[in-house]
């Protein structure tokens, strides 16, 4: 195996902790599950808190009101230090994950539940944005068709779609408080402050291009304290989830996987995980079975993932 190149590495975790900028310090972490109807989200929620706490359908919007559970986050070091020290209290690192409702196309507009569905997108941290690499004929598909192409520029479009509105009601609302602030009529168009222009002006452009404000380099420290304050979804940090058939999966190829990865790339960069909900609930369904649980590998977030939110 070739060495590792530090330097790319650096620049790797940079590029996926771009989005802790906006973030706030807070006690907890939410993650919400975001994608079209069908592609494995309450699945992937049961599997991860490790029971059938969402009802996984097969059939659009059987997820309605968003299910959240609490996942233990495995730590091998915690893991050693308690068994170590023996502490009285042992309380583990624990992600909140949110089973948010299936999107569809015109979702910022109310098609579907759609203005519901976004709302509970803007109360989450950040955002698992799955879609789905697998095809089956008993799992329908919104679309009538898998292209996961297609289904990541529908939830990307449907995100930056409900940011272009909340710039517009941001700009007016700057404008009043400028207007008050001066004693000017309503009817006078204020000027804004030079760093409120540029943050809105770099945000529009993104957003206007389908690219998530996070992906974005070049923001000024002052302007991130300016957007943090826009409520903006595309700010959140986003990690790009593939659910994959199992055959594909364990076989580690799929026709899909460099299409997605080159459509990531084009819309700002982020972090890619392959899985297969298909392979993990048979592992799962094997737990009490350790003889049939042998050699199988299982597949969970990578230990060095972490994630920097408000």
């Amino acid at each position: 195996m070739p060495p590792k190149n530090k330097k790319k590495e650096s620049d790797e975790d940079a590029k996926f902790m771009r989005a802790a900028r906006f973030g706030r310090v807070k006690n907890d972490l939410k993650m919400g599950f975001v994608g079209l109807p069908n592609v494995g989200k309450s699945t992937l929620t049961n599997l991860l808190a490790g029971a059938s706490h969402a009802e996984a359908a097969n059939y659009p919007f059987c997820t309605i009101d968003p299910n959240m559970v609490q996942a233990i986050v495995p730590d091998q070091k915690f893991k050693y230090l308690a068994d170590t020290f023996k502490p009285s209290s042992v309380v583990p690192a624990v992600l909140k994950i949110v089973d948010i409702a299936g999107l569809i196309r015109g979702a910022s507009e109310g098609a579907g539940l759609g203005n519901a569905f976004l709302s509970h997108i803007a109360a989450v941290d950040g955002i698992f944005h799955l879609v789905r690499a697998f095809d089956s004929d008993e799992v329908i598909h919104v679309d009538d068709s898998v292209d996961p192409i297609r289904d990541l520029e529908t939830i990307q479009s449907e995100l930056c779609l409900k940011d272009k509105e909340a710039l517009t009601k941001v700009i007016e609302r700057e404008k009043d408080r400028v207007r008050k602030e001066k004693g000017l009529a309503r009817s006078v168009d204020p000027p804004l402050g030079e760093t409120f222009q540029s943050a809105y002006d770099k945000c529009a452009k993104l957003i206007e291009a389908n690219t998530p404000v996070q992906t974005y380099e070049d923001f000024s420290m002052a302007e991130v304290d300016v957007i943090r304050d826009f409520g903006l979804i595309t700010t959140k940090p986003q990690i790009y989830i593939v659910n994959m058939s199992k055959k594909n999966f364990l076989r580690k190829g799929s026709k899909w996987l460099p299409k997605i990865q080159n459509w990531v790339n084009e819309h700002g960069g982020g972090q890619i995980i392959p899985m297969s909900c298909e392979f993990e609930q048979e592992l799962f369904d094997l737990k009490d079975d350790k003889d049939a649980q042998r050699g199988k590998c299982h597949v969970r977030l990578p230990d060095h993932i972490t994630i920097h939110c408000r």
